[in-house]
């Protein structure tokens, strides 16, 4: 099964001053058994929310690729060519203690989400003692249902409970604009319903971006 990674740490003043100078480092990928080579290599852009924090996604620096499986994408990790992949991208953060990566297995197409005008990622954690993935799971198809039926969106979404944390699901959804997922979700709609019932038993980090790939 196809499987997105997910990373999100803050952005250095060297990544906002330029972040394209940052692709290039990623082309040990382009040739890694298991990467699905049809899809660009990666997306990445500064949270809308919080320019200091880029995602090669939101709020912070977010780096997506598509892999054949999670245990590719392992496979990669455990070469000593990562490493160097690493050092070389380790000026782009502010902080390293606080990168995460989350990778989420996926049977639909991510790339039309990806590469949407403006692109949502989502992380829901569960709360302790108010519910677990089995009753975060139809919630979630709920809120995926209606977020691809939703104007302004471009469907499919797509959303994965976390490989290493199992804990969390992320979500990441395509927008013509920033503004149309906040108006479709706005309080008195039928999504919004949806999200408050998620609410109730998962906490909801909400960032966007304006992808580029790479």
């Amino acid at each position: 099964m196809p499987t997105i990674q997910v990373a999100q740490f803050p952005v250095s003043s060297d990544f906002q001053a330029a972040p394209q100078k940052f692709a290039s480092s990623l082309d040990i990928i382009k040739t890694a058994d298991g990467h699905i080579r049809f899809a660009p290599l990666s997306y990445y852009g500064v949270q809308v929310e919080d320019e200091k924090n880029a995602y090669f996604i939101s709020g912070d620096n977010c780096r997506c690729t598509v892999w054949e499986s999670y245990e590719h994408h392992a496979k990669l990790i455990a070469e000593p060519s990562y490493k160097t992949l690493i050092e070389s991208l380790r000026p782009a953060t502010a902080d390293s203690t606080k990168f995460s990566r989350h990778h989420i297995d996926i049977s639909t197409d991510a790339l039309t989400a990806l590469s949407s005008p403006a692109t949502e990622i989502v992380v829901f954690t569960l709360k302790n003692g108010a519910g677990d993935a089995d009753a975060m799971a139809p919630l979630m198809e709920e809120l995926k249902a209606g977020l691809d039926a939703a104007v302004g969106a471009h469907p499919p979404c797509f959303f994965g409970q976390g490989r290493e944390e199992k804990n969390k699901f992320v979500l990441v959804v395509g927008w013509d604009t920033v503004a149309a997922h906040w108006e479709a979700v706005k309080e008195g709609t039928s999504l919004h319903a949806t999200v408050q019932k998620i609410a109730a038993i998962a906490d909801i980090g909400i960032g966007h971006s304006l992808l580029k790939a790479s």
